[in-house]
């Protein structure tokens, strides 16, 4: 179940159809009015019913709701920011390629310039990251708040490494195709009905 709100739904609905298709058809979309005190006591109702909540807002977002990761909290809470929940980075944004570079892993031209590995590398790795996590946070039981930062997923792959050599770009194989959208993404709010009167979320 994919959770938006209604005033700032996610940003890749505005991006290539297809590509959101990629990352969101089969899930049941649910759409709440954060800014009013019913729509925010359904997300804490949602929040309690889930066994896994992922989610990438820094935690003054999730402390302006009034939801606290480790009152509120499912079996395992993921919580997938920049620079992680605590330390002096905890308020700062970031995106993935920003974050891969503050985590080191950037690749070296023979120019002495530095270069993107990947695009937005860290997203997708941090991903990764995060749901071997919750298969070992499901399997050992318990509650669990699991704090994936980008730029520290980004350093792990990096390690030691102090160059990353971009290589010969006619090295490189040509790209793969990507596998087929299983259908249209849900539109947005879609399900948010159905879903909190199976919840009996009034």
């Amino acid at each position: 179940m994919k959770v938006e709100s209604l005033t700032r739904p996610d940003g890749a609905r505005r991006g290539p159809a297809a590509f959101f298709a990629l990352l969101h058809a089969g899930q049941r979309a649910v759409t709440l009015d954060l800014a009013t005190a019913p729509g925010r006591e359904r997300l804490r109702a949602l929040v309690a019913a889930a066994d896994v909540v992922v989610e990438g807002s820094r935690p003054r977002v999730l402390a302006q709701l009034g939801i606290a990761p480790d009152a509120d909290g499912p079996q395992v809470w993921v919580s997938i920011t920049g620079h992680g929940r605590t330390g002096p980075g905890k308020h700062r944004v970031a995106f993935g390629d920003d974050a891969a570079a503050a985590g080191g892993l950037v690749a070296w031209g023979r120019d002495g310039m530095p270069r993107f590995v990947a695009d937005a590398v860290a997203d997708p790795l941090a991903g990764l990251a995060a749901a071997g996590e919750v298969a070992q946070a499901l399997a050992a039981g318990g509650r669990w708040l699991l704090d994936v930062s980008l730029a520290r997923v980004a350093a792990a792959v990096a390690g030691d490494r102090a160059v990353w050599d971009e290589g010969d770009p006619a090295d490189e194989s040509p790209p793969t195709a990507r596998p087929p959208a299983g259908g249209p993404p849900p539109a947005l709010g879609e399900d948010t009905s159905a879903v909190l009167a199976e919840l009996g979320i009034g």
